[in-house]
């Protein structure tokens, strides 16, 4: 992990004033896990807190942590598991650069989805408490939670295979062949928008917090990527672990579905179709497919950044890696769900 310290005694004399109640630090250490903003346990002489940090030049596009603090205080009162927030800091003289501080959550994180070290039926049911939890955030009423402007109500997946094509084409002006067929297809063929909601943009399992003892889901984390957007495109990112070649977060491609507790594809489809509401999911082999894209191009983009020294952690050009595999891949999918008349 990217050794990214910050000053402890700048923060504490920041808090004093700004947010006294942790203002009394006695330790600060960065905690493992992320690819872009940089998150600490903060000791306080009132308990841990968490603070999360934009990195000092990090593009805000890719690092916009006052959405994250935004959304975070929307939820606060609904029933999707979040941590509290506490105070925000736009002042980037106090530590190199915009922070947050939120609730320190006890409990298990765990970056790998195939949860080694669980039984079977733990890890049945960490996943449908998983699968629970993404559907109730896409249930949110996000009007009535204040979060109209949140993002634009429509064209979402049109607007992300946009961001996300330029963004790749500057890490990699020379292409990827199947990755730019890829994005051509799908830029063909993007579907209306089926429901607008509140979408997570990162939905994995090392973004949520386990419970300390028992199999279940307590908090949400991670919420730089989320907006408004179809809800749909989001819930299809619970199925990209199914399509992953190895990687650091784990990949279920080869996994012994009926031995190991995990649920099967079509199992998992099933349990959030039954959460949401809906007989199916639409344009489902779309929205796999689109996903299965953002993971390339971003992967790409990690990868980059730690070969260029912009990481913040250690494992970042294993994500780099998998850009072409998994382009591969989906390019195999998408011109058989093409020939099926699916896509």
């Amino acid at each position: 992990m990217a050794n990214l310290q910050i000053d402890a005694g700048a923060l504490a004399a920041y808090l004093k004033t700004a947010a006294p109640e942790w203002s009394g630090v006695t330790d600060v250490f960065q905690m493992k896990g992320g690819q872009s903003n940089p998150t600490y346990r903060v000791d306080t002489d009132r308990g841990p807190v968490v603070l999360r940090m934009r990195p000092v030049g990090a593009p805000l596009w890719a690092h916009n942590i006052a959405r994250e603090y935004k959304v975070l205080a929307a939820l606060g009162p609904t029933d999707v598991p979040v941590p509290e927030v506490y105070h925000y800091c736009t002042d980037e003289s106090v530590l190199g650069g915009e922070f947050y501080l939120m609730e320190f959550i006890e409990g298990r994180i765990e970056d790998d989805c195939r949860l080694p070290g669980y039984s079977p039926e733990e890890r049945t049911a960490i996943y449908r408490s998983y699968v629970q939890a993404y559907a109730r955030l896409h249930a949110v009423d996000w009007a009535a939670a204040g979060l109209s402007d949140f993002g634009k109500h429509d064209t979402y997946a049109a607007r992300q295979l946009h961001l996300h094509g330029k963004a790749f084409a500057g890490y990699c002006p020379e292409g990827m062949p199947n990755l730019d067929w890829l994005h051509a297809e799908l830029t063909k063929r993007v579907p209306p928008q089926a429901k607008t909601g509140l979408v997570h943009g990162d939905v994995r399992m090392g973004n949520v917090v386990l419970h300390p003892t028992e199999p279940r889901v307590i908090a949400l984390l991670d919420w730089e990527m989320s907006t408004l957007g179809d809800v749909y495109a989001d819930a299809a990112i619970l199925t990209v672990p199914y399509f992953m070649p190895d990687n650091p977060q784990g990949y279920l491609g080869d996994t012994d579905f009926e031995a190991s507790g995990i649920p099967d594809l079509d199992t998992l489809i099933a349990w959030y179709c039954e959460d949401a509401g809906i007989m199916e999911i639409p344009n489902l082999d779309f929205m796999i497919l689109f996903n299965l894209y953002r993971y390339a191009a971003v992967n790409y983009g990690v990868g980059y950044r730690a070969e260029h020294g912009m990481s913040v952690s250690d494992d970042g050009h294993l994500f780099g890696l998998t850009a072409l595999p998994i382009s591969k891949r989906a390019r195999a999918m998408a011109e058989e769900s093409i020939a099926a008349g699916r896509l």
